[in-house]
C-alpha cells in the first residue's frame, strides 16, 4: 500500500473517530441535562407531597390538642392550666416516627381583653402568635388559622370556654427548612454519579480508537526495522 493511500486511510479514520466522539459527547451532555431535569422534578414532587402530608398532620394534631385544653380552666386558673398542660401537651405531641426530620414547636396562650399572654412555650424561638393580628385567627366560624411558608406550616387554634367565648390560643408550628438542603444534596449526588459514569463511558469508548492507533504505530515502527 502506498504512503499516500495510508495517509488517506488515517485521515478518514481520524475524522470518523472525531465525529463519533463529538456525537458521544453530545449524547452525554443531553443525558446529564435530562437527568438533572428529572432529578429536580422528582425533588419538587417529593417536597410538595411531604408538605401536603405535614399540613394534614399539623391540622389533626392541633385539633386534638385544642380538644384537650379546657377553656374555662385557662380563664379561671392560668397557673393550674399552665402546670397541667406542661405535662399533657408534650405527651400528645411526641413523634414516634424516628425518620421524621421536621422540627415542631408549640405554645399555649391565655386570651383576654384583646391580648395574648404566653402560658407555655416549647421553645423561645419559632413561635409568632403574638405578632399575628388577632382578627386573622379569631373569626366568626371559629376555625383554625393556617399559615404556610416555604419552610414551615403554622396552625393557630382558638380555645373557647363553655359559653363560647375565646379564652386562649394554641399554636403549633412544623419547620421543614431541612428540605432545601436535603434536596440540593441529593441533586448533587445524582449529577456527580451521572458525570462520573459518563466520563468512564467516554474513556472506554475512546479506547476502541486509541488501541488500534497504537497497534498500527507499533507495527509501522517494526516494519521500519
Amino acid at each position: 500500500m502506498s504512503v499516500h493511500s495510508d495517509q488517506q486511510i488515517q485521515t478518514a479514520s481520524f475524522y470518523t473517530g472525531l465525529r463519533v466522539i463529538i456525537l458521544a459527547l453530545f449524547a452525554v451532555v443531553m443525558a446529564i441535562v435530562s437527568v438533572s431535569f428529572a432529578a429536580n422534578h422528582m425533588r419538587h414532587g417529593f417536597e410538595e407531597e411531604y408538605k401536603s402530608q405535614l399540613n394534614v398532620k399539623a391540622r389533626e394534631l392541633a385539633a386534638a390538642c385544642a380538644l384537650l385544653i379546657d377553656g374555662d380552666e385557662i380563664k379561671t386558673d392560668t397557673m393550674l392550666a399552665q402546670n397541667r398542660y406542661a405535662a399533657a401537651l408534650p405527651a400528645m405531641l411526641v413523634d414516634s416516627n424516628e425518620k421524621n426530620q421536621s422540627h415542631k414547636v408549640y405554645g399555649l396562650y391565655a386570651y383576654s381583653n384583646g391580648s395574648l399572654q404566653p402560658l407555655l412555650q416549647s421553645s423561645s424561638t419559632g413561635l409568632t402568635a403574638v405578632t399575628i393580628p388577632i382578627s386573622d385567627w379569631l373569626t366568626k366560624d371559629k376555625t383554625p388559622y393556617v399559615l404556610e411558608t416555604d419552610s414551615s406550616i403554622r396552625v393557630l387554634t382558638p380555645i373557647f370556654d363553655s359559653q363560647g367565648d375565646p379564652t386562649g390560643l394554641f399554636e403549633l408550628c412544623f419547620n421543614y427548612d431541612f428540605l432545601d438542603t436535603y434536596g440540593n444534596s441529593v441533586e448533587r449526588r445524582v449529577l456527580l454519579s451521572v458525570i462520573l459514569s459518563a466520563c468512564a463511558g467516554i474513556a472506554l469508548f475512546s479506547l476502541q480508537f486509541v488501541i488500534p492507533a497504537v497497534i498500527r504505530l507499533v507495527r509501522r515502527k517494526g516494519e521500519r526495522y
